[in-house]
């Protein structure tokens, strides 16, 4: 990967002890994670100073480490043989590398963002390309600062290809960490209330999403949601081809995409649905996942897994077979019967209100029960988004319980009425929903990930 001669030139660092010889292989700024060969990123940002970590970095295989204290390092008492780098700043400098890095690697890497459905397309993605390729794809949601350039350093020159998300809560951090990434393909999957709380407008979180698109290899192609009008009027951001996707509905005026999913139905197993690109090409497909945001999630997957050489008939297979992250509508069987759907990793107001018309649209024989959290990041119009699910709740059929737990899921509950209950915290709600555990009832988990909703599971199972 790197000698400590080359990151020394590429930071402007100083080599306070060890040889400039010494071959790094990997790099990592948790200890836990080091591994023979490794230079460890003494942070200094968070919660503890990495510093304190460098005799245990050195234990665990780690010969050689970026830091920012001279006194502190040297305090370690590590052999002479371990490198210490230092640098002005030491998170700065593990972002350098990974640049450098990322510009000696020539695969094709998909940069994927938005305000939901980020983790889901690149969980997608990395299956569809895997059964051919070998493919590195983010680990869980590292989308952010550390993230990215911790992913991009784990690319090693055999991967045939990589799929990253890229996340963000303010202006300038996309630019900042697409900047890094340099695409070559990208997709911006929707723009909606998440993060609100740090915007003035849903049109500035769009501007925002699109700062991906000018960092996006003109050779290669931007993949956007035509059926989000935030989203589609970003193209004019990008330098090179964008390709639209859209999910048709039935009765619906027909729209020109490059790439269209139609006659979309459920069942208990998954979603069905055609699939019809530029090409001509059109084909039958099922995945166990639900959802016509999730049929949306997939579209840019399959036009990039096409545009990579994968066969529509390998495509068919690879998606009847997805499994995606934990906690994304994840169905999990409680006790006696009962049947839940654990939703809960995060939550926006039209997250919140597509995955409750997911689940009201399946289980038929079920009575659906929806246990709503708190949404978080919606700033002083917090009270006023979840008064507004409420009411949209109202609206719907099919729903036998509401069940509002948390600060702001207060609103929501009095909006919807007085069938709904409401509990302040998770241990007060947790007892009265023992009272479900049967084979009659189907149960939604969703919430903002800091609700943590999927502690309720254990008095569930």
């Amino acid at each position: 990967m790197f000698t400590v001669k080359e990151i020394m030139e590429i930071t402007e660092g100083t080599l306070l002890q060890g040889n400039e010889h010494t071959k790094i292989t990997s790099v990592h700024f948790d200890s836990r994670k080091l591994g023979d060969g490794a230079l460890f990123v003494a942070l200094t940002g968070g919660a503890r100073d990495g510093h304190e970590f460098l005799p245990k970095a050195a234990q665990t295989g780690a010969v050689a480490a970026f830091v920012s204290d001279e006194a502190k390092a040297r305090q370690a008492g590590l052999a002479k043989s371990f490198a210490l780098i230092l640098v002005g700043n030491t998170e700065k400098a593990f972002q350098q590398i990974a640049r450098i890095h990322r510009n000696r690697l020539y695969l094709p890497i998909a940069a994927i963002t938005g305000s939901n459905g980020k983790t889901t397309t690149k969980d997608i993605l990395a299956h569809l390309l895997s059964g051919q390729k070998k493919v590195y794809k983010t680990y869980k949601n590292f989308n952010n600062h550390l993230g990215v350039p911790l992913s991009l350093l784990q690319i090693t020159p055999d991967t045939d290809a990589a799929v990253l998300e890229l996340g963000m809560n303010h202006a300038g951090e996309i630019d900042f960490l697409a900047g890094m990434v340099r695409p070559t393909f990208s997709v911006i999957t929707n723009v909606n209330d998440a993060h609100i709380e740090f915007f003035e407008s849903k049109e500035m979180i769009a501007q925002a999403k699109g700062e991906i698109l000018g960092h996006t290899n003109p050779q290669g192609f931007a993949c956007l949601n035509q059926d989000d009008e935030l989203v589609a009027n970003l193209a004019h951001l990008n330098p090179g081809k964008t390709f639209f996707y859209h999910v048709h509905h039935e009765g619906e005026k027909s729209r020109v995409a490059d790439i269209i999913a139609s006659n979309i139905s459920f069942d208990e197993n998954g979603s069905h649905f055609i699939v019809t690109t530029n090409e001509g090409e059109q084909f039958n497909c099922f995945m166990p996942l639900f959802g016509e945001h999730n049929i949306s999630n997939v579209l840019p997957c399959i036009f990039i897994a096409m545009q990579l050489g994968i066969s529509t008939g390998e495509i068919v297979e690879r998606l009847a077979t997805l499994s995606i992250s934990t906690m994304r509508f994840e169905r999990i069987d409680g006790a006696n019967g009962l049947l839940i759907i654990n939703d809960a990793y995060n939550a926006s107001p039209s997250s919140m209100i597509a995955s409750i018309k997911t689940f009201l649209s399946i289980y038929p024989e079920r009575k659906k029960v929806l246990v709503l959290g708190d949404m978080f990041e919606l700033g002083k119009q917090s009270a006023a988004y979840h008064r507004q699910v409420g009411e949209e709740l109202k609206t719907m059929e099919g729903i036998f319980e509401v069940i509002a737990i948390g600060n702001d899921a207060k609103h929501l509950a009095e909006s919807y009425g007085t069938k709904a209950k409401y509990f302040a915290d998770k241990e007060e709600a947790s007892i009265y929903l023992e009272t479900f555990k049967s084979p009659d009832i189907a149960l939604l988990l969703k919430a903002s990930r800091g609700m943590a909703l999927e502690t309720l599971l254990d008095k569930l199972r």
